[in-house]
């Protein structure tokens, strides 16, 4: 049976081997080209400190202040030796950064000349490998049963990871809205302390301008409420994952009810504000207990793809 593959197992350890040989030459352009960005700042600031140690050496060469100054006092051989040395390391560095700008470009150049025999590479690997997925997948024997079963697996995992990573967009979504509603609802707290200790007319048109605020952000706090329930709900239905979702569900639904209209009283800001403490809070753990179960899902993803890989490549 082994022989049936014989040509395609040999297309596919070149092409593997040629793919091998891509990936050093993508890695090694990526650095050079990493390098090359740095030295090029470098390059930026010697200019500017040789530019400067040249001027300093046309001062005392020349009759500037500086010159007549060092002259009179019988220094300025000195300074000038001095400044002439500084001159020269600066410029020693900046034709040393020139050089190895020089270098890196053509390391460059030549990773991209070498890069271009293996245009299209990855794309004949993939081809080949699916060639020999279709002939194993056709084939009734163990192996053929054993990859069928894995792409089904790994199928039905990518499907899941699609669901929990829509739920964490929603979540994370959720989150922000409730840290941007706490601003508005701390501001509209404070000013009610200075309003109940006879803040006066300015201090309450404040307080009720925040609370006009956190009214206007609460239509976005419930969307996004709503919406990461729905992908929790999704969740649960089409995944192994299970999410209590009861009571944070009952929090979406009844979190702003009867608050907005009473909020001219102190104790319902407070209320608001415990409230919106304890659905991020929740947000938050959800979160957390999604992004450990992405974790786990994506290694097993890239588990199962291995496994496969690795028998397409016999």
């Amino acid at each position: 049976m082994i022989w049936m593959y014989r040509d395609i197992n040999e297309e596919i350890y070149d092409l593997k081997e040629r793919l091998r040989s891509k990936e050093k030459l993508d890695s090694l352009k990526s650095i050079a080209i990493e390098e090359l960005k740095k030295k090029n700042q470098s390059l930026e600031v010697l200019k500017e400190t040789l530019k400067k140690e040249e001027k300093d050496v046309f001062k005392l060469e020349g009759t500037s202040l500086s010159s007549f100054f060092f002259n009179l006092i019988g220094k300025k051989e000195d300074r000038l030796d001095k400044e002439r040395k500084e001159f020269l390391a600066a410029k020693i560095k900046y034709d040393e950064c020139v050089l190895a700008i020089k270098e890196l470009e053509n390391e460059i150049e030549k990773c991209n000349k070498e890069l271009m025999k293996y245009s299209g590479v990855k794309q004949e690997y993939e081809k080949a490998i699916k060639e020999k997925q279709e002939m194993l997948i056709n084939d009734d024997t163990h192996v053929g049963r054993r990859l069928r079963s894995l792409l089904d697996k790994l199928n039905e995992l990518k499907l899941d990871i699609k669901e929990v990573k829509e739920a964490i967009n929603a979540g994370e979504n959720a989150s922000k809205a409730l840290l941007d509603i706490r601003q508005p609802l701390e501001s509209a707290h404070s000013w009610g302390v200075w309003d109940m200790l006879g803040g006066g007319f300015f201090t309450d048109l404040i307080k009720h301008s925040k609370i006009d605020d956190a009214n206007k952000l609460s239509y976005d706090v419930q969307h996004h409420l709503k919406r990461f329930q729905k992908e929790l709900t999704d969740v649960n239905q089409f995944t192994d994952i299970e999410v209590n979702i009861g009571s944070f569900a009952k929090f979406a639904d009844f979190f702003f009810d009867g608050l907005f209209a009473d909020w001219f009283v102190q104790s319902k800001i407070n209320e608001s504000i415990s409230n919106v403490d304890d659905a991020y809070n929740r947000v938050e753990s959800i979160l957390s207990d999604l992004s450990r179960d992405l974790n786990i899902m994506e290694r097993a993803q890239k588990s199962i793809e291995k496994e496969i890989i690795s028998i397409l490549e016999m």
